[in-house]
């Protein structure tokens, strides 16, 4: 099973390695590693956008796993 890299772009978090069947299951632990970290840190709102970038054995990037939160713009 390939092993895919979990980069947590902006924050002071160790890269994460996991094996995964393929891409698609690279990118669904990636939003449940994500949304586990961000449960345990609700304050992140605050901070604008968190973003993991998923690359292969060879560190090559696949995908990003974005998550941002953006104010309302007033209706005119």
């Amino acid at each position: 099973m390939p092993n895919y890299r979990f980069r947590f772009t902006g924050r002071e978090r160790d890269e994460v390695v996991v094996d995964c069947e393929d891409v698609d299951a690279a990118r669904n632990e990636a939003v449940r590693s994500l949304g586990a970290y961000l449960s345990e840190h609700p304050g992140f709102a605050d901070e604008g956008h968190w973003r993991i970038e998923v690359e292969s054995e060879q560190c090559e990037p696949l995908l990003h796993v974005i998550v941002a939160t953006v104010n309302v713009r007033p209706r005119r």
